[in-house]
This record gives C-alpha cells, structure tokens and sequence, in this order.
C-alpha cells in the first residue's frame, strides 16, 4: 500500500470570495506551484475511496495542486487528500449552475491544477451545469494539453466514458432496460469533457454488482451500438478502482471487483433490439467477453487483454433476462 506523509499543514481560509469564486474550501497553500504531473485515468466505483489507489492519484500530480469539483456536497475530499499525499494543496469547488461554470476566475484558478478529481454526485447536474461551459473548456485543456491525472468516482467516473448514462430522467435498473431498451431513461450522449482516446469505446459503471447493474450495462452497449462503434464496459463496484496509466493498462484496487466487457463484434449486435421489446443479445450464450479483476489485477484497454489471470466468464441476454457463465476453455 503505497502511503506518502504529507508535508504541508492544512490551512483554513476564507472561502467563495472575489479571490476563489465558487471555493468552499481549501487546505494546504494558496499560492500556485508548478510540478511536472503524470497522466493517468482514476475511475471509483463509489461508497469508500481506497487509500492505495487515491494515492497513486495524488502521487501523480507530483507535489503540485489538486481541485475537486463537485455539484452537491462539501470538502470531505480535502483533508483525506492532504493525509495521503505530499501534494501542494486540495481545494473544493462547488459548481452548482452555468454561471458559475463561467466564472472566470475560478477557472483561471482551475487551470494551474495539477490534478482533476470529479466527486460523486447526479451526472445530470454535471451535465446540465457544466456541458459546454468554460470550465468544460478549462477541463479539456487539463486533459488533453497539459495531461493531469484525471477521473472521479460514481457519477464522477461515468462521465469520462466515450459514451455514458446521464440520468436525465433519472436512474435505470437493470430489469427496466432489459425490458424495454429503449425507455425514455435510458439515455447515452458523448463523454462529458471530450472522448479521451483510451476510453472512446468504453461506457463506464458504478456501484456496479451492489445495485446489480449487469443488465443495464448490456443495455447500454446495445443501444450505443453503431456503424464503426462497438463500445465495451467497464463497471466498478463500491470500494474499488480503476487506474489506467499512459500506456493504456489499467490496474484494479479495493475490496470487490472491476469487470470488463467486450462484445464480440464477429458474432453480431443484439439478435432483438426494438422499442417496447426485451433485449435478446445471445449469439449461442457468447455475445459479451467478461473479465473479472480483482485486487492487482491489470487489464491492457489497447490489445483487450488482461495481464494476469482474472476469471473469465461470457454474458447474455435472452428475452431480457441476464445470464453470466464461467469460461470453462
């Protein structure tokens, strides 16, 4: 478990004024520095952060500056991170409306992190409140220009994804998208801040096997289908990560699992998908290739392969009813 003592004390200060518009608080220094981070992709499945994984996070950003934003809640993250880290300083912004995504300032003052942490939250919000804002914009430019370590965790991890679920009607469970793939809440746009190339044709899930979302996430590669795009899942469950590094490989952290799911694209799409009908996406019981990784176990998002031996298992839907088996090969 890799632990860093933290160097600096954290230092409370007057917040959401002229100075840090939209801060509900800061701890560590409120003076910028410049490091030199490592890129790299975080995804939380939600429920307790794992400290191991979270550290390598804030290792990333190499002593510098890390911002959390968020659309409900408080600065939690804060101090947790400061105790991981030897990090420069964590500050928290509450970004509640287009205005305040717009602000100036406050994202001026994002744009010298050195790492991006989104908190768990209601993925409409985020998308309602920051799509196409300038802190959209700012967030591009952390990710795809000066290439901080990145992610969150729940809602704050389902964003990344090339395509993911954004609540706009509210939640969906399994047994509602298996039924009819098409119900009005099972609603898919583009990743939030840009298709990062690594997870262009990934649809990422939370909470995953706690809330048993297996089904919705069959559903959700059913109906994000197209000409040219096949997406794949990565669904992480509560008390577990996901990091994937520069090179494409990502290594699983926690308590439970990270599943990943490849459809086989040789095989064909779904044998039934139609508005007001279950899904059947069968093909002889080998529609979608799962991995199963655990604590350590490394996954390689280029070649599709995993870089240990997690179990292995195919999935199915057959009148919209979900099955998973063991590959016995």
């Amino acid at each position: 478990m890799l632990v860093a003592a933290c160097a600096a004390t954290p230092t409370a200060i007057q917040t959401d004024t002229p100075e840090r518009p939209f801060s509900i608080g800061i701890s560590g220094n409120t003076a910028d520095t410049v490091t030199t981070p490592i890129p790299l992709i975080f995804l939380g499945g939600g429920s307790t952060d794992q400290d191991n994984a979270m550290t390598r996070f804030l290792q990333a950003a190499s002593g510098g500056d890390v911002t959390v934003i968020r659309a409900s809640g408080s600065t939690g993250y804060n101090a947790y991170m400061m105790g991981l880290a030897d990090i420069h300083s964590a500050e928290t912004y509450l970004i509640t409306d287009r205005v305040a995504a717009s602000n100036s300032k406050m994202n001026l003052l994002i744009s010298n992190s050195e790492a991006l942490f989104v908190a768990g939250g209601d993925q409409w919000n985020y998308t309602q409140f920051w799509e196409g804002t300038a802190l959209d914009a700012t967030v591009r430019q952390l990710t795809g220009t000066k290439r901080i370590p990145f992610g969150g965790t729940s809602a704050g991890a389902m964003i990344w994804g090339g395509r993911f679920f954004d609540a706009a009607k509210g939640s969906i469970t399994s047994e509602e998208a298996l039924t009819n793939p098409f119900d009005e809440k099972l609603s898919l746009r583009p990743g939030l801040f840009g298709s990062f190339p690594i997870l262009r044709n990934w649809i990422v899930d939370t909470h995953f096997s706690e809330r048993n979302r297996e089904g919705r996430l069959m559903a959700f590669m059913a109906r994000a289908m197209g000409p040219g795009y096949t997406p794949g899942g990565i669904a992480i469950d509560e008390k577990t990560a996901f990091i994937i590094d520069s090179d494409g490989v990502g290594t699983a952290y926690g308590l439970a699992q990270v599943w990943i799911y490849i459809p086989d694209s040789g095989l064909g799409g779904p044998e039934s998908l139609t508005t007001g009908s279950p899904l059947t996406w069968n093909r002889a019981g080998k529609a979608v290739r799962v991995w199963k990784l655990s604590n350590g176990d490394r996954f390689d998002l280029n070649s599709l392969r995993p870089l240990d031996r997690p179990a292995g298992y195919y999935a199915s839907v057959v009148n919209g009813v979900f099955s998973i088996t063991a590959d016995d090969e």
